[in-house]
């Protein structure tokens, strides 16, 4: 196992798509946050408010959270990626010849997506604060609010992201294709999934089933500060899923993307 592991960091290492994906994620967060924070310190400062540091400590962990909320696709792909990179290169069949328990690989893959995770959960919850930050402050909030609760939000926010990263991997084991990978969760992420949160909530009978869908969970996970999570709060979508329990429903969906994978692709001929 620890041979296995080590190859698969070699192989992370090796490719020019993790970076590559940082640093449009990181950016893309950056501009994302600085604009958000512009415009709400704008709306804040021109409004007046008097109960300025209460509104500012409902929105900075909205703005800090932009990553869990709307960039999750990027920890997913790079996790998709150490498996679909595989077989679009066709080097699986070493792979395989080398360590033929592929339940092993798999598993290796999944072990070393957790630091590469961690790292992904870092960057864009890092580049989403400074943005943020730096946004308010272009808009006219001089002094922000800082409190254990916004950290705990941020800590939440990595930890999310890192499991995303592990969905990615099972994930990649579904669906093999590279090209198919990247589409489907392009597709769902940034638009099925957000219209089935915002028609599902419309009604009371269906209401309750959107706190299941994979970035309720997320959100639910990452501290329940995403906008999402603010406007389900707002309609009938009745109460969100505690932390504990997004992580776990979050942790299922990546289990059961691996486990249908290994059965019906992985263990199949790669030929």
């Amino acid at each position: 196992m620890r041979a296995a592991i080590i190859s698969e960091y070699r192989k992370f290492f090796s490719t020019r798509a993790w970076w590559i994906l940082s640093i449009l994620m990181v950016g893309g967060f950056l501009l994302l946050t600085l604009g958000a924070g512009w415009v709400i310190g704008w709306q804040l400062r021109t409004a007046g408010r008097a109960d300025l540091v209460e509104v500012l400590s409902m929105w900075q962990p909205v703005i800090f959270g932009l990553g869990i909320a709307m960039g999750y696709l990027f920890p997913v792909i790079i996790g998709a990626l150490a498996v679909t990179s595989e077989y679009r290169h066709n080097t699986v069949v070493p792979t395989f010849l080398g360590e033929p328990r592929r339940s092993v690989v798999m598993v290796a893959k999944a072990i070393a997506a957790v630091p590469m995770g961690f790292v992904v959960g870092l960057l864009a919850t890092g580049s989403c604060i400074a943005g943020g930050s730096l946004g308010l402050k272009l808009g006219g909030i001089p002094q922000l609010v800082w409190t254990s609760q916004i950290a705990l939000g941020a800590l939440q926010s990595v930890l999310a992201l890192t499991v995303w990263t592990m969905i990615g991997v099972g994930l990649g084991m579904l669906i093999t294709n590279q090209v198919g990978v990247i589409v489907t969760v392009l597709a769902f992420t940034q638009l099925i999934e957000p219209i089935l949160r915002i028609g599902l909530s419309m009604s009371r009978s269906t209401a309750p089933i959107t706190k299941y869908l994979p970035g309720a969970a997320s959100d639910a996970l990452g501290g329940g500060h995403s906008i999402f999570s603010i406007i389900a709060t707002a309609g009938r979508s009745g109460q969100a899923l505690t932390s504990l329990q997004g992580g776990v429903v979050l942790a299922a969906y990546g289990l059961v993307f691996a486990l249908v994978g290994y059965l019906f692709r992985i263990r199949r001929s790669v030929a």
